[in-house]
């Protein structure tokens, strides 16, 4: 008895998570196997019952059916799990005695499956029509040449589902296949002559007239009789039982799309509106569309009705890129700095000046974002309508396509500075114009030099602008408490007021420029040869103008904290510039003519005046190149 415990208590032991003794499926061999082994077994002996045909016979005729076409399924979890269960319970002294008497024998366990309902009547409906041929009919009506015809229901014949199913399931879990005897039913149809008779009326009474569906703003879409008649679709159904008279939304659709424009609306993004020196919000709305299901739906209920009459179904349709929400959380409240600067009308740089600020019009920058000026509007070119004026090339104004957009870059610039946001990247015209505030200006070219600020507020910029045949004008509209601030450079005048005071979490900005000094003078003209000119002619193309330094300070107070930035600007000496006739330019190889002439002197006026910057980052000072360095191209 000892060794009979021992050899048990090694088996126990050996077969943990493991099917105990000799267990078969059919001619699977299950005993000894973990689970996941079983499992794979289980799925061979599935995929050979699925493909080995059922031989049925229908009304003394032979056919065959596929298990895995009818959805066969073998359930092999359920089948591991009673595997496992053999020879294991809940009392020991019962799991011996089983070992004892199961020693040399085998536990047959009988396989479980079954079939898809539908793939199953998939099947049976194909050996209806293919061997019986006479399905029962529920009745039908339809609009044949423009009138409705009703066809009356019949009788019919067709496998037994029920006993069908419980035939070849069993037929599909056994390894030999025998044939199948399908019983066939005699079927009445579900509804009767009466019943259809009756929807029939119903039907015509749909379409006697036609339907008119009304939108909201009073517009109406009519469907005639003939459009009815066309759309009109009749659902006779066995099961669940009932006949279903309406429209179909395929034809309505074809009937929609032409119209479709007449009742739908694009989305409407939501905007700023500026009211004064506030900003309010104009709710955004989503889109209109015309849905043919819908629309289908109420021409039905219509057709029911003694006024046939219905609303049109408008489904709500895209929603607006620009929504009330994303306004709302941009916390865009008031004009926060607005500044103008002044300029001589109807010059090509004054064309310039528009295009750009049209460019600009309208753009937010987001709490945090950096704004860069040229990244914003990309390179001023022929092509997208800027002319030539003009610009400083090597200390000397020339014309080049977009002169004098630094006009508005300085007009930005000042919105920035007065608004007290963050400095980012600007650069100072070399040359000083009284048009710009002394020091406190900016210039642009393409690709540098850039104007950048960043947004270090916590709420939006709405930059908006505007201009004259003789100002342009830049607002940002933001939240800064409250607090209001214009300025303008007009005269040669610097000009900024507060039009309101604000709360006391306000940024308040000051400005300060030093005196001039550092005095440097021009240098000694530059004659330029001009074989146009007479001996003794002369032309003035550039006038003389020493240069000088200036020092900026900016200074941001909110409540108890003092910002101070300081940025120091030299405005370099403008060199002369004379043409003459080649042979009078100092040091020309070239002799003079001896024949007497009467000569005159013309002088000109110096061109626009241009201007070069540099890049100053707050609290920081940097300067313009020295005399000597020729300036880059820069935009005056």
């Amino acid at each position: 008895m000892a060794l009979v415990g021992l050899v048990y208590g090694i088996v126990r032991w050996t077969s943990q998570g493991r099917v105990l003794g000799s267990v078969t499926v059919l001619d699977v061999e299950l005993g000894g196997t973990t689970p996941e082994e079983a499992t794979a077994l289980l799925l061979d002996l599935e995929a050979r019952l699925a493909a080995e045909a059922i031989p049925v016979r229908v009304l003394g005729q032979s056919a065959a059916i596929v298990p895995a076409e009818a959805g066969f399924d073998l359930d092999e979890e359920s089948i591991v799990r009673r595997a496992m269960a053999v020879g294991r319970t809940d009392n020991p002294l019962t799991n011996f005695f089983w070992w004892i008497g199961h020693i040399g024998r085998t536990t047959e366990l009988g396989p479980e499956g079954s079939l898809d309902p539908d793939a199953l009547e998939t099947v049976l409906e194909a050996l209806d029509v293919g061997i019986i041929g006479e399905p029962p009919f529920p009745g039908s009506i339809r609009v044949v040449d423009g009138e409705l015809v009703a066809e009356p229901p019949r009788p019919g014949r067709r496998i037994d589902r029920d006993q069908a199913r419980q035939l070849l399931t069993t037929a599909s879990l056994v390894l030999e296949k025998r044939e199948v005897e399908l019983p066939v039913l005699d079927e009445q149809p579900v509804f009767t002559e009466a019943d259809l008779e009756e929807a029939l009326d119903d039907a015509e009474a749909m379409l006697s007239a036609p339907i008119v569906l009304t939108a909201d703003n009073g517009t109406e879409l009519t469907f005639g009789v003939d459009d009815l008649k066309e759309a009109f679709v009749a659902d006779v159904r066995e099961d669940p039982p009932s006949i279903d008279l309406g429209f179909d939304p395929e034809v309505i659709e074809t009937k929609l799309e032409p119209i479709r424009s007449e009742f739908e609306s694009e989305p409407v993004n939501a905007r700023f509106e500026i009211n004064g020196y506030d900003v309010e919000i104009v709710p955004g709305r989503s889109g209109t569309r015309l849905d043919a299901e819908e629309t289908a739906a109420a021409l039905e209920q219509a057709a029911r009705t003694a006024s046939r009459r219905a609303e049109l179904p408008l489904q709500e349709g895209a929603p607006p890129e620009v929504t009330t929400e994303d306004l709302e959380a941009l916390n865009i409240k008031h004009l926060v700095s607005r500044f103008t600067t002044y300029y001589d009308c109807c010059s090509p740089r004054v064309t310039n000046i528009h295009l750009i600020a049209d460019e600009v019009d309208g753009a937010i920058v987001r709490p945090g974002e950096v704004f860069s000026l040229n990244q914003h509007v990309g390179q001023r070119t022929e092509q997208e309508g800027y002319l030539p004026d003009g610009t400083i090339v090597g200390g000397e104004i020339v014309d080049t396509v977009g002169g004098g957009v630094s006009q508005f870059a300085t007009t930005l610039y000042n919105a920035v500075f007065w608004g007290g946001y963050e400095d980012v990247e600007h650069k100072p015209h070399s040359f000083y114009f009284s048009r710009y505030p002394e020091g406190i200006e900016a210039t642009i070219s393409w690709p540098s030099p850039d104007l950048k600020f960043r947004n270090d507020s916590d709420a939006g910029i709405l930059i908006k602008t505007s201009y004259t045949d003789t100002s342009v004008t830049v607002s940002f509209y933001g939240n800064n408490d409250g607090r209001v601030l214009v300025g303008e450079q007009s005269g040669g005048q610097l000009r900024v007021g507060v039009v309101r005071e604000g709360g006391p979490n306000a940024r308040k900005v000051r400005g300060d420029r030093s005196e001039r000094f550092d005095f440097q003078e021009p240098p000694d003209p530059l004659y330029r040869g001009n074989p146009e000119l007479g001996i003794n002619d002369t032309r003035q193309v550039q006038g003389a103008r020493e240069g000088w330094s200036v020092r900026v300070t900016r200074t941001i107070t909110v409540g108890d904290e003092t910002i101070t930035q300081e940025w120091l600007v030299r405005y370099l000496p403008q060199q002369a510039i004379i043409e003459v006739h080649p042979c009078k330019v100092p040091g020309a190889s070239q002799a003079c003519p001896t024949t007497t002439t009467t000569t005159s002197t013309t002088t000109t006026t110096a061109p626009p005046e241009t201007t070069t910057t540099t890049t100053a980052p707050p609290e920081t000072t940097t300067t313009t190149a020295p005399p000597e360095t020729a300036p880059p191209a820069t935009d005056p």
